[in-house]
């Protein structure tokens, strides 16, 4: 019985090795072949405001997602 355990436990171990190693050569011909993509020659510009809207017309909100509250109980 003790044998089982141990031999499904190396078969598990096997097996995690073999997706960690197939996800890190993924990720090594993944990233040299962005790097060795040409580069665009125009970059995407940032949005330009219209000159004649106030910023300050717009209200500055502050929301608070319940992750952010935290409340200590006894």
């Amino acid at each position: 019985s003790g044998a089982i355990v141990a031999a499904i436990v190396v078969v598990v171990i096997i097996v995690v090795a073999g997706v960690l190693i197939l996800l890190k050569m993924y990720n090594r011909r993944t990233r040299m072949r962005r790097e060795l993509e040409p580069k665009s020659p125009k970059s995407p510009a940032p949005p330009t405001l219209d000159p004649n809207s106030n910023s300050s017309q717009q209200p500055a909100t502050v929301t608070f997602s319940p992750a952010d509250v935290h409340v200590e109980t006894r």
